[in-house]
């Protein structure tokens, strides 16, 4: 299918749902309002965070608001998404995030690593936040060595935040008393839900009016049916309202119809 085509004819000057958007352009639903502000006060507190959710409930574009919103004149963020990892090549990608050259033992990239963080703190004069995202698939090794990264002047000085990005069963993982370190080190903890009724519906048409598109686009009908099979789930969500569109497209309907979206969940 000719995506070109169907924006044309539905007067959209892009795609409407795409994980493509401008990190401006996210919207700031009051659902998604609140995980932003509880993580703000995490960058104040300057010490461990968790945020967590079920897939596809918008954890990434929440990360995205999050970085953006920070001065960069006083924090500096580092970013990791390769979780599934043992210690050694997690050592390995942070050193290379954060621009170091990786010694070849753990102690010693270990210590450069904490050094860096020092002078980015002392030197620098620019506050580190360490976003781990897929963190549940991190195994205890890792999670218990994080709790030593942010040990800094017999633990007298938070030098490093790190932010804990992941599904629910990261949760869990606390419970465990090997990790009873880290668990107390958690200052912020914040969750992603699913977006209620009236969300989704909002999420649907800001999506199409930033877009150039009608709020009318979709019908109550549509929207209601895609509510109902994607639970509020933003990814869900996403991909319903695409594949509905492209329904109404192929059948020349002006409108994605409750038909349309019947069509897709039964295919």
């Amino acid at each position: 299918m000719n995506l070109k085509k169907m924006t044309s004819y539905f007067n959209l000057t892009a795609v409407p749902f795409t994980k493509e958007i401008p990190t401006e352009k996210l919207l700031r639903l009051p659902s998604m309002n609140r995980p932003i502000q509880q993580l703000s006060v995490l960058a104040e507190l300057k010490g461990i965070g968790l945020l967590t959710g079920k897939s596809g409930t918008g954890k990434s574009g929440i990360l995205r608001s999050f970085s953006a919103s920070l001065n960069p004149g006083l924090y500096r963020v580092f970013y990791l998404c390769h979780s599934s990892v043992s210690l050694i090549e997690f050592y390995i990608s942070l050193c290379s995030e954060m621009g170091l050259i990786a010694p070849a033992r753990k102690a010693s990239m270990f210590k450069v690593i904490k050094e860096r963080i020092i002078t980015l703190n002392d030197t620098d004069h620019i506050h580190p936040i360490l976003i781990i995202d897929e963190a549940h698939m991190l195994n205890n090794d890792i999670l218990k060595e994080l709790r030593l990264l942010t040990n800094f002047h017999i633990d007298s000085v938070n030098a490093l935040s790190i932010l804990l990005c992941g599904q629910e069963s990261l949760k869990a993982k606390f419970g465990l008393s090997i990790l009873e370190s880290l668990a107390n080190s958690i200052s912020v903890s914040a969750t992603m839900s699913a977006l209620p009724e009236e969300e989704t519906y909002s999420y649907i048409e800001e999506r199409i009016k930033h877009v150039g598109g009608t709020i009318g686009l979709f019908t109550k009908g549509a929207m209601n049916l895609i509510y109902q099979a994607s639970g509020g789930i933003l990814r869900s969500i996403n991909s319903l309202s695409s594949a509905g569109i492209m329904k109404a497209f192929t059948a020349g309907s002006q409108s994605v119809e409750l038909e349309h979206i019947q069509a897709v969940i039964q295919r």
